[in-house]
């Protein structure tokens, strides 16, 4: 019982560390007039998201990881 709520704690404060770095990311491109298409925390598939404003906001499956995906990126644009 024990090892399973280190497990989950330590995957609370991952969670939590990685959430804070991404908001990071993504208060500098705001900042800076970069266009945010999506911030999410987690990787891999969707658990949930919602638009608000010009940006997505998603949770995904991984904990392992987010990402700020931003106008210019993908090479596309």
């Amino acid at each position: 019982m024990t090892a399973l709520l280190t497990g989950l704690v330590s995957l609370l404060v991952f969670g939590a560390v990685i959430l804070v770095h991404e908001l990071g990311h993504f208060w500098v491109a705001k900042k800076v007039g970069i266009f945010v298409q999506e911030f999410s925390v987690g990787m891999g598939p969707l658990i949930f998201s919602k638009q608000i404003g010009e940006t997505e906001y998603s949770l995904r499956a991984l904990p392992l990881g987010g990402f700020c995906r931003m106008q210019g990126e993908t090479g596309d644009e």
